[in-house]
């Protein structure tokens, strides 16, 4: 998926089936395809499949949810949740070239290759900022110290930029083009830097472990300890008692 970036790979043509009836189409955050595809100790699948696979993985839902994406509402019927689909993908995008545009980067990244994803993000960012509309009907009540804190650092990056119907839809045809090039340097730039997800986990994985040493807090000798006892066989709970059932009486003489 760096064809953009490389000029190495071509990208696939997505195709569209409606979702089954009889569950809910108001999608959590835990529904989303990003969340059920996220491995937080190893790799996400995504990078590896189709965007066939993806489509009708997305589609196909689960027990509660009737898709993964709101861009899986059924066009005639459901527009305004494909719309609402539309709009959080453009604050997903956003959300990354506020990171990408951080001085940092200029540092990380080949001049070359940064240069020619920032003139994409030049004509992509307004079209995004026009698009994202808000979470609409995903919003919910907060119920814990994590969902809080994301609820406050997405209400701080949210889009404060709105425009005439005229210039939303305009928008939207430019990114639909956009989206159906078949090659795109700031595409190609996500897939690397995502590293199929393994930056971010490997990143929480670290902050976590950080924590705990300081707050639990954990020292150098228990630390050693718990590896120890983790490195042999897992001991009987305590108050386990023998098996229910086994194979004596039979062969017993």
């Amino acid at each position: 998926m760096a064809s953009g970036l490389f000029d190495e790979h071509e990208t696939e043509a997505a195709a569209a089936d409606a979702p089954a009836a009889g569950r809910r189409t108001k999608l959590y955050p835990w529904d989303s395809v990003a969340s059920q595809l996220f491995e937080p100790y190893g790799e996400c699948p995504i990078n590896g499949m189709s965007l066939k696979d993806v489509w009708n993985g997305a589609a196909a839902g689960n027990k509660k949810a009737a898709y993964h994406s709101h861009l899986c509402a059924d066009q005639e019927a459901d527009p305004w949740h494909v719309g609402a689909g539309i709009s959080l993908t453009a604050a997903a995008l956003s959300a990354a070239i506020e990171h990408f545009k951080k001085p940092e980067m200029k540092k990380l990244i080949v001049p070359e290759y940064y240069n020619k994803a920032e003139e994409e993000i030049k004509e992509l960012e307004p079209l995004l900022a026009l698009l994202n509309l808000g979470k609409g009907s995903q919003s919910q009540r907060d119920t814990g110290t994590f969902r809080s804190a994301k609820r406050h650092k997405a209400t701080a990056t949210a889009s404060a930029t709105t425009g005439s119907q005229a210039e939303i839809l305009d928008a939207a045809s430019k990114f639909y083009k956009w989206l159906t090039r078949p090659k795109s340097a700031f595409r190609s730039m996500l897939f690397l830097l995502s590293g199929a997800n393994t930056f971010f986990s490997g990143h929480c994985a670290d902050v976590v472990a950080r924590a705990g040493i300081e707050n639990k807090p954990i020292t150098e000798e228990q630390f050693v300890a718990a590896m120890k006892a983790r490195s042999q066989k897992m001991p009987v709970p305590a108050g386990a008692g023998p098996k229910g059932s086994d194979a004596t009486g039979l062969f017993d003489s």
